[in-house]
């Protein structure tokens, strides 16, 4: 066969492979890209090579290194993991490609950090192992012991994003990465990656932070558990086809909203197990006062006995709606691109990240590539860290 000449000469099997990654067809790209579906399919398969705009263009639409494409062959491992694409936390949902993006992006983040946290001679991170026997509840009093929030503290926070701040950081403390990420108003909750210097959760900031909290302590849960996830929705009190997700959904539920203190702020309402919620009302002024949902809070009001059974689908069938935020964003307007990084990353990060370049074991420019920002925009970034500290 003749080789093509005209045009950008990458690989086609690596073009292949990347788009696969990217959650892709070849008509998807092709639409990104305003060409003929024909036309990728002959750049995969090596017969015509792209031109220098189109290869700019699919560079940029599959979120790689221009010189990825000139490798000689595909990279041998999955920059997301089957275990992502496979969890049983996703159904039937197939990951687009803005949450396969940011799933790569994380993880590349994760191997980051956890080379600078064994560089710097840093230990493990001291999470508990789920070990098989142990229920959920067992360990949400072990987290609890290890962030050092007490629930009387919990029910003191004014507001609901106010507690999902403090919440992160607690979390942050212990040595977790928590990111926000706008994995779209349709896309997963959250996902999770485990690493022994550097356990990684993401929450989706098109969701109201009283779910956003939900999701990040049931994403704790998956990290005790040492497996990878990606979660779409709530697990039913009946789906016990999902044990690992409704395992995960017990611990960030009985964390969240202990069996006593529960009891005793569901009582100041008139419930109690002789005398159950009586409204989706109810449960929601409850499940505000832990800066919880009232999906979530039903959920564990019903478990507890505090709530007629089926109760979780009259909240579900009336206020999933209000799991979301309006717009599916963050909120408020477009910040600028060093204070957007850090509230994606965290403080936490973002100063591990800088002081690791201070020490000189990762350059300016490594370190804006990470980021996504110009050298210049990383000097905003430390002035933001510097306010913050």
């Amino acid at each position: 066969m003749t080789m093509p000449t005209d045009g950008v000469p990458i690989t086609g099997s690596v073009l292949a492979w990347a788009r696969a990654e990217s959650g892709l067809s070849q008509s998807e790209l092709a639409d990104s890209l305003r060409v003929d579906a024909d036309e990728v399919e002959s750049w995969e398969r090596g017969t015509a090579l792209p031109r220098r705009g189109n290869f700019s263009k699919l560079a940029k639409v599959l979120d790689r290194p221009t010189a990825v494409f000139f490798l000689p062959e595909p990279p041998a491992d999955s920059t997301v993991p089957t275990s992502f694409r496979n969890a049983p936390g996703l159904s039937d949902h197939r990951l687009g490609k803005d949450e396969i993006r940011w799933i790569r992006r994380s993880r590349r983040l994760q191997d980051l950090l956890s080379w600078i946290q064994r560089d710097s001679g840093s230990e493990p991170v001291a999470l508990p192992v789920a070990a098989p026997g142990r229920t959920p509840e067992t360990f949400a009093h072990e987290i609890r012991e290890l962030l050092a929030v007490l629930v009387e503290a919990q029910l003191d926070w004014d507001h609901a994003s106010d507690a999902f701040r403090r919440w992160r950081s607690a979390l942050e403390d212990v040595g977790v990465a928590v990111l926000q990420l706008s994995l779209g108003k349709e896309g997963i909750r959250g996902f999770s990656a485990w690493d022994d210097f550097a356990p990684l959760v993401a929450v989706n900031t098109a969701y109201h932070p009283t779910a956003r909290i939900f999701t990040l302590f049931h994403e704790v849960g998956h990290l005790l558990r040492r497996n990878d996830a990606a979660c779409l929705q709530f697990v039913r009190p009946a789906g016990a086809e999902a044990g690992i997700e409704r395992w995960c959904e017990r611990l960030s539920a009985s964390f969240l909203m202990p069996s006593g203190a529960l009891a005793e702020v569901a009582s100041r309402y008139g419930v109690t197990p002789a005398a159950p919620v009586p409204d989706v009302r109810t449960a929601r002024l409850i499940s505000q006062r832990f800066h919880v949902s009232a999906r979530a809070g039903s959920l564990r009001l019903q478990e507890l006995g505090l709530a007629p059974q089926g109760f979780y689908g009259r909240v579900e069938k009336e206020l999933a709606a209000l799991d979301r935020n309006k717009g599916g964003g963050g909120g408020g307007g477009s910040p600028a691109a060093p204070e957007k990084r850090l509230g994606e990353v965290g403080t936490r990060t973002a100063s591990i990240l800088i002081e690791a370049s201070t020490r000189q074991r990762l350059s300016w420019l490594d370190l804006a590539d990470h980021l996504r920002l110009t050298v210049n925009q990383l000097d905003d970034l430390q002035s933001l860290l510097a306010d913050a500290s």
